[in-house]
């Protein structure tokens, strides 16, 4: 803990001032009388140590520690309010604004409340966005994701490989489905054609990719065609 004699070195080494030139300014013979009090023999009078607040630029609540430390500023904190003093007051709104704007911003921060996490089944075989990987039969693992609207509704999560769904889908994205037999023309699912999975909006007779440089795929009445799910959205974080 903080004693007096430190401080009383740190807002000394603060104003710059040596041993000798508080000693000189409260009429002491020697600097040794300052270096004594740093070390904890002896302490100020009344009379000295309120002479003393006055040299040092500080309460004297500050000096004996009669505040918390918590409360009590560190010498970086009391030099940025020296210089806070300095300013003329074009330059204090200006400070007034930044630390009023800071604060507010990490106090909201704080308050923020954690996310609750879900569970939910995750098959890590991915659809694929551009090749038509086989979505196998397999048992899900279990992850945990953000509760969100998305995360209660969807059944699992699948990865997605491959960029013919961007700008919508990105190959490494996880996204939520919603178990369901079909999807309506003009909503995206996960779709397994003649053995190959996909991650496609589907169209009329079609398959659409989102990315241009990939044409739909055609669906004609002798192709196997299952829907898993439709996908609700992506999996944050």
């Amino acid at each position: 803990m903080s004693t007096i004699g430190t401080r009383i070195k740190e807002y000394r080494l603060q104003k710059g001032m040596t041993q000798q030139d508080i000693a000189d300014a409260l009429g002491e013979s020697s600097g040794r009388v300052i270096y004594n009090w740093e070390k904890g023999i002896g302490r100020p009078d009344c009379d000295k140590l309120a002479r003393l607040c006055d040299l040092l630029g500080v309460s004297a609540d500050e000096l004996i520690g009669c505040k918390s430390m918590t409360q009590h500023p560190t010498a970086a904190e009391w030099s940025t309010i020296q210089k806070y003093r300095a300013l003329d007051e074009h330059g204090k709104d200006v400070v007034d604004y930044l630390i009023d704007s800071e604060y507010k911003r990490v106090t909201v921060a704080s308050r923020k409340p954690k996310a609750r996490m879900l569970k939910i089944d995750f098959f890590n075989y991915p659809a694929s966005a551009g090749t038509g990987n086989f979505l196998e039969t397999e048992t899900p693992e279990q992850i945990f994701v953000k509760e969100s609207a998305e995360a209660e509704v969807a059944d699992y999560v699948i990865p997605i490989t491959g960029n013919s769904m961007e700008p919508t889908y990105h190959g490494g994205d996880r996204v939520f489905v919603e178990k369901c037999d079909s999807v309506d023309i003009g909503e995206i699912g996960i779709f397994v054609v003649n053995g190959d999975a996909y991650i496609k909006e589907l169209g009329d007779k079609c398959l659409i990719s989102h990315n241009e440089k990939y044409k739909p795929i055609r669906l004609d009445e002798n192709d196997s065609v299952y829907c898993c799910g439709r996908v609700i959205g992506i999996v944050e974080g």
